[in-house]
């Protein structure tokens, strides 16, 4: 069989059929108007169309196709069943005979038995390359192999209307067997192929935070698989101040001092530790944080783990100041490996830890703790049993009253934008 058969194609473009004969065409709706071209045969491109047909002509009583008629069975072979296409086509082949219907089924069966032939089975199979998306090993392919869904049909033409005898309003079908080629993936491998993790564009919120993940960040698989995993996720909120400063902490790092005004945590059942993945994740995960407008003019930052051979740190995240109608909020981007606990806080010299805490004589006060030898505690407490803050941390403070909370809940749920080209400025 000849593989190249581009030449064929171009003649045939410019032939006009004026009687049936052994060729590829695009079927056109019984409605669309006829015109001269509707009467040429197509020049089809591997993996272009949608739907397609291969027209084979008998003559007399033979049931088997000539050996003319094997480059065009070559050509289509070469497209509807090309690994790399990405159009899955299902078949349906049909005979156009008289009232020897015997010699119809054997024409059908023979058209039939060439793809299977091809398939080296006794049906036609394809094989489609199928691609896979994991958060952490990476992109790659898998080849997957499956039944085509084939539908054979045969027909007296006495028996039909002069609109059912024509291809195209003008290329007579009879003595022929028409394969037509129709892209259907959900047939060829089932309404619930595919498997994205999340399944879609996904929002998770909390009281205050919200995460969003794109649909197959985590995982995802284009075509078929055995198995899906379900994922798991919530967010667990520490902002409201009170519960802050009673028992407070700064954010853990070797080196800096990171006041902390607020974490949250990301509990994940797919969550990747660092040195399992192949690459360096795609900061692909989204987590916005509603803010006051002293909290950014006291440059809060959001930070998050960083990873390396030395261990791990807490640092600060690109943070960036989002747009908004209804409040505040800043955002950052993650990966796969940081889906643990996000804290909002800010770089401090050592020197600057009285400016935000008071110093104590013993960490056995409560809500006091340790840093470089010395015992601070987040709050005092006045006369009336009331807490009071220094004013440097009262600026990084999420303080609200219950209904600024509602509203900066409800300016959440409006605005849903997570897009970086809304961005007005980087924080970092």
């Amino acid at each position: 069989m000849k593989k190249s058969i581009i030449p064929l194609f171009i003649a045939l473009f410019t032939t006009v059929c004026v009687t049936a004969q052994t060729a590829i065409y695009v079927p056109q709706a019984p409605s669309a108007k006829k015109t001269s071209s509707s009467r040429k045969k197509v020049v089809l491109a591997p993996r272009q169309s949608e739907s397609f047909c291969l027209l084979v002509q008998f003559s007399g009583n033979d049931s088997t196709y000539r050996t003319a008629d094997l480059d065009m069975f070559d050509s289509v072979y070469n497209i509807a069943f090309d690994r790399n296409n990405p159009h899955l086509y299902t078949m349906t082949i049909e005979g156009y005979g008289d009232a020897n219907e015997a010699l119809t089924e054997r024409r059908v069966q023979n058209v039939y038995n060439y793809f299977a032939m091809r398939s080296h089975a006794q049906f036609p199979i394809r094989m489609a390359v199928n691609h896979i998306h994991s958060a952490c090993l990476g992109d790659t392919t898998e080849v997957i192999r499956f039944e085509v869904p084939v539908e054979r049909k045969h027909y007296n033409c006495n028996d039909l209307p002069d609109s059912r005898k024509l291809l195209n309003g003008s290329i007579p079908l009879r003595n022929c067997v028409l394969v037509t080629f129709k892209n259907n993936p959900d047939e060829c491998l089932g309404a619930g192929r595919g498997c994205y993790v999340p399944r879609q564009d996904s929002t998770i919120r909390g009281y205050y935070a919200s995460v969003f993940m794109p649909k197959g960040v985590m995982y995802s698989v284009d075509g078929t698989m055995d198995t899906c995993p379900h994922l798991q996720f919530r967010i667990e909120e520490h902002l409201d101040y009170k519960e802050i400063v009673e028992d407070y902490f700064l954010v853990p790092h070797p080196k800096q001092v990171i006041v902390q005004v607020g974490y949250v945590v990301l509990h994940s059942n797919i969550n990747y530790h660092y040195g399992e993945c192949a690459d360096m994740l795609k900061d692909s995960i989204f987590v916005r944080f509603p803010v006051t407008q002293e909290q950014l003019d006291n440059k809060l930052r959001i930070f998050g783990k960083k990873y390396s051979e030395k261990g791990v740190t807490y640092k600060a995240l690109t943070t960036k100041k989002m747009p908004s109608k209804v409040s505040l909020a800043v955002q950052t981007g993650l990966n796969g490996t940081q889906l643990d606990t996000i804290f909002l806080g800010k770089r401090i010299e050592p020197e600057e830890m009285k400016d935000y805490f008071y110093e104590v004589p013993t960490d056995i006060e409560p809500a006091a703790f340790t840093y470089n030898g010395k015992h601070y505690k987040a709050y005092s407490i006045d006369r009336h049993g009331e807490y009071i803050y220094k004013k440097a941390f009262r600026a990084l403070l999420r303080i609200t009253e219950d209904n600024s909370a509602e509203e900066e809940i409800e300016g959440q749920e409006t605005d849903r934008r997570y897009r970086d080209d809304e961005e007005i400025e980087d924080l970092r």
